[in-house]
This record gives C-alpha cells, structure tokens and sequence, in this order.
C-alpha cells in the first residue's frame, strides 16, 4: 500500500514537536477568547497542508495515532528524534520554566545524542561506542533534517518564525 507524500507530511508533522509548540500556542489564544480560523487557514497555508486536517489537529487536539507503515529506517529515525525531543522538553522545562523560549531550541542535540546511544546500547567497549557515537550522532542529525526538508516539516528553530508569521497581533 503506497501512502502520498501529503499523507505522510500530515503524519510526520502531527508527531513532531513542532507540531505540538505551535498547537499549544493556537490554543493558548483560543481559550483566551479569540477565534483562531484565521490563523488556522494561514498554519494549512504556510505548512501546505489540509486545512480540514490542521483545523482537527488544533481544535480537536487529534494528534493522529497513525505512524507511517512500512516507514523507512530514515522516518523512524525523524519520529524517535521528535518523540524525544518532547519528552526532553516536558521534562526539563519543569525544572527551567523561566528559560523556556531559548532553552527549547537547544534541546536538538541532547535528543540525536539520546536516540543514537539507544542505537548503540549493544557495545560494551567505551572506546569503540563513544567512536560510534559521534558517527552516529552526525548521521542522525544529517538525517533528521534530510526528513524535514523532503518532507517541508517545520523544525523548532522555525516554529516561531512560523508563529509570528500566522499571528494577527
């Protein structure tokens, strides 16, 4: 069964952190009173998206279930590296609530390096897995970007470019 490429953007978005920073502040917004279709058709816009599918993922918070079937080694990778990084993200900003803004965007590297020393968990010898680790480290970064630029998927250091961008403040 071969998925279209908007289908699996929808998914790849919907399970990014991305996806989660920019729903949290639309519905930030809406619960303050203020309707949001606006931006909302601006965010399926920019993103070139689905609007019907955008407008369930912000109202309905419908973060869609669904992973890629058959994914690629490459997608895995990209989804391990965004389940990562929210979890990173919960669990840090708890403690540096005050630095949240700034100290989101330096949480791309702790989750590559987290996700390619899961990969290696096999190796025993320390000098061999921390040789490994830098590889791996480079070959997942070179591939989590690789994903979101075939894919046109928003990674957080854009997320609040894309923000202001949808914004009618």
């Amino acid at each position: 069964m071969v998925i279209d490429n908007g289908k699996i953007r929808f998914l790849l978005f919907s399970h990014s952190y991305s996806a989660k920073l920019i729903v949290s502040n639309l519905t930030t917004k809406k619960d303050s009173g203020k309707s949001i279709n606006k931006e909302i058709s601006l965010l399926a816009r920019v993103l070139r998206l689905e609007r019907r599918k955008i407008n369930e993922l912000v109202l309905n918070k419908k973060f869609s279930k669904d992973a890629p079937k058959n994914r690629s080694v490459n997608l895995q990778i990209f989804l391990q590296i965004e389940k990562e990084l929210a979890f990173l993200a919960t669990e840090k900003l708890n403690w540096y609530s005050t630095i949240k803004d700034d100290y989101q965007r330096q949480l791309l590297y702790p989750a590559i390096e987290r996700i390619a020393g899961n990969s290696l968990s096999k190796i025993k010898d320390d000098t061999k897995f921390q040789e490994l680790l830098t590889i791996k480290i480079r070959e997942y970064g070179n591939i989590y970007y690789k994903v979101a630029h075939k894919y046109k998927l928003p990674t957080m250091r854009i997320v609040p470019f894309i923000l202001r961008l949808i914004s009618d403040d």
